[in-house]
């Protein structure tokens, strides 16, 4: 009787010990089959905010010691969400920044409003952009609007292709994930002018006094106070003394014996608010960046565009005077320009690009018959 007993009591261990271990691997199978959906996904401690993304970042320096100097890197760390269009230091050094020193030269809250007009009270990715559309404004965090301009191959993608500018500033980096919103890199710092029309920004720089003086002298100035748009493509002293143009010249000349619009007015592009890199965008939407338009006589022809020219590929802008439309026209001038830091000067009524190549010699705009006195 003791023996069958022990026999019973070994088979019920034994059942407890497979209990166990069915047990034990019921449970290591319900961990296997997790879903990663279950799972509560952790907080990437790599990404930054905005300010200490920058700040870490070598290629931001300048701009970094911008944002330290105005104390925008303390609101670039909130909770934002921001976009911040962070231009790199090769761009600080065209406009002659070179060093963290060198924003001590400029006015503190001068410096505020032109880093505030690079950071956006949203997140902006490149897919929020609508596809190949030019000139699509955004509210800035100084208070006025930048223009996004974005050419798109294969918009409809996984991967699409993106040619991205803001106010004429190229994106070489885009869609930098931030904790509090997203970065682009731009190869150019933005430089709006506020509160200035046209007129008031070519009246502030001596380069330009005699094309101010031509402009006046041939009725051509005072529309640059209107609301426009324009663009105009203004020559040096320099540029317009090498085609025969000096203030000893314009206060000579007799206006009447002279087309206006074809010795001053051919550097004034008429209701067209034109960034460089516009003729980009162009390119890729239609694959005809090439921009033609009379000049206000209705007989001279403009031919305008601009590339990346090689070997540097900075952003450069042709344009070509032909006498006329026709097939047979003689081509009076044809320069490029390629200072990528002196063009996209956005004023309140367009745009101005320096130019330091003259177009129009005043014996090619005088009219026939006509002999300056």
């Amino acid at each position: 009787m003791i023996q069958y007993n022990s026999k019973i009591e070994q088979k019920v261990s034994l059942l407890h010990a497979m209990g166990w271990f069915s047990a034990c691997l019921f449970i290591l199978l319900l961990q296997g089959c997790k879903h990663d959906n279950l799972t509560v996904p952790q907080p990437n401690e790599n990404i930054r905010p905005a300010a200490d993304f920058i700040h870490n970042n070598y290629e931001m320096r300048l701009f970094d010691a911008a944002l330290e100097k105005t104390g925008l890197n303390v609101e670039l760390n909130g909770n934002g969400p921001f976009t911040v269009l962070v231009p790199n230091d090769l761009a600080f050094n065209e406009i002659g920044v070179f060093r963290p020193a060198d924003l001590d030269r400029m006015n503190k809250d001068s410096l505020r409003r032109l880093i505030s007009y690079h950071i956006l009270q949203r997140r902006l990715y490149v897919s929020d952009i609508p596809s190949n559309s030019v000139d699509f404004r955004y509210a800035t965090l100084e208070g006025s609007e930048l223009y996004a301009s974005i050419g798109s191959i294969s918009p409809g993608a996984i991967t699409p292709t993106n040619m991205l500018f803001f106010s004429g500033a190229k994106a070489v980096r885009k869609d930098v994930v931030l904790s509090n919103g997203v970065l682009h890199v731009l190869d150019k710092v933005m430089k709006p002018q506020f509160e200035k029309n046209i007129q008031d920004w070519l009246s502030d720089k001596k380069d330009y006094n005699v094309f101010v003086a031509g402009l006046k002298k041939f009725g051509l100035w005072e529309q640059l106070a209107e609301k426009g748009p324009f663009t105009v493509f203004a020559p040096t002293n320099e540029a317009l003394e090498k085609r025969g143009i000096t203030m000893e010249f314009l206060n000579g000349a007799v206006p009447q014996n002279y087309i206006a619009e074809v010795l001053f007015g051919a550097y004034i592009m008429y209701d067209k608010h034109f960034f460089i890199s516009d003729s980009q965008v162009f390119n890729v939407i239609n694959s005809n960046g090439n921009y033609k338009y009379h000049l206000k006589d209705k007989i001279h022809y403009m031919e305008y565009f601009a590339n990346e020219a090689y070997p540097t590929w900075k952003l450069s802008y042709n344009m070509r005077l032909r006498d006329n439309d026709t097939f047979y026209s003689i081509i009076l001038a044809d320069v490029t320009y390629a200072v990528g830091a002196k063009m996209d000067y956005l004023c309140s009524n367009g745009l101005v690009h320096d130019l330091d190549q003259g177009l129009v010699s005043p014996d090619q705009a005088i009219k026939k018959g006509k002999d300056e006195k």
